[in-house]
This record gives structure tokens, C-alpha cells and sequence, in this order.
């Protein structure tokens, strides 16, 4: 089943940018879809004025009932950098979100599978460890980070994610 389309009428702008300029930072980054199918995660990490991450958010028309399925998966291009794909059960951006940290192939396609048995809570990209596991009956809202002061431009390419 699939979770997220990568279509270049909507996907683009349906991805809010939500940087590291709320601690004072000026990082970027953004979604394009060049082609139907295809979805770039692109911009800059900035470590000056404490920043050091860019990340995306998709909310989701209507939750997502996950819970027959394992996971995520998709196709994955990548630039040598680690990536986090991010999991909440509501809209809200201060709800925890549930991440999982991923590291595509450096210029080829490789698969990437993301359990979700395996994300892990987290508030500000800190553990919360008194969290309750990811619950996958109410997918809401997803995101994608590049974080760790991994600084410079970065480029992921990905095809539209599926439950597996």
C-alpha cells in the first residue's frame, strides 16, 4: 500500500519546511518532485548561529491505519549523508515524533526498509524514554531530517514510500 505519492502537481507544496531557524540557525531544505514518482529531499545545512539540521513535514489528509502492515519502505538515492524519517501520531509539531535514521547508498538506488518496531520517540531529537511505543494505528503526519551538523548542501532522491 502506498503511504506518500511524489507527484510534481502536489507533493511540493504539501511539504512544509521546518528548519533549524527556531534555535537561530539558517539551514534549508525543501521537497521538488522533477517527475511523478520521484521526490528530492534538497537544501543546506548551516552550522552557524546553532544550527545544524532541515527537515520537511507532510500532514496527512487523513490519518493513516498502518497497523496490518511492518513498515516503510522505498527506493533511496543518496549523497553519504544519514537521513531520519519521522513519524507522529498527530499534526501537532509538538507532539513526540518517532524517528527512524536511515543511510542510503552514495550515488546509486538501494532499498531502504524502516520497521516500525524501530523508531524511536523522540522530543527536539532527544529519547523520550518514558514514551509508549509508535502507535501505527494513526499515521498523521510524517517528516524527513537531515541532522548530526551533517553542514553543506545535501541531495536525497526517493521514490513514493510503501507499507511493507
Amino acid at each position: 500500500m502506498k503511504l506518500v505519492s511524489f507527484t510534481p502537481e502536489t507533493s511540493a507544496s504539501a511539504w512544509q519546511p521546518i528548519g533549524d531557524g527556531v534555535m537561530g540557525g539558517r539551514s534549508s531544505g525543501a521537497i521538488a518532485c522533477p517527475e511523478t514518482g520521484v521526490g528530492e529531499f534538497h537544501g543546506t545545512v548551516r552550522l552557524d548561529n546553532g544550527g545544524g539540521f532541515a527537515s520537511v513535514k507532510l500532514d496527512l489528509p487523513e490519518a493513516a491505519d498502518a497497523s496490518g502492515w511492518a513498515g516503510i519502505e522505498f527506493r533511496a538515492y543518496g549523497d553519504g549523508r544519514t537521513y531520519k524519517v519521522g513519524l507522529r501520531n498527530s499534526v501537532d509539531r509538538r507532539a513526540i515524533v518517532y524517528q527512524h535514521s536511515f543511510t542510503p547508498p552514495t550515488g546509486e538506488w538501494g532499498h531502504i526498509r524502516l520497521p516500525f518496531c524501530d523508531f524511536i520517540p523522540t522530543w527536539r531529537g532527544k529519547t523520550v524514554t518514558e514514551a509508549a511505543p509508535l502507535d501505527a494505528h494513526q499515521i498523521a503526519s510524517l517528516s524527513l531530517f537531515v541532522s548530526g551538523r551533517q553542514a553543506g548542501e545535501f541531495l536525497l532522491k526517493m521514490e513514493d514510500w510503501q507499507l511493507f
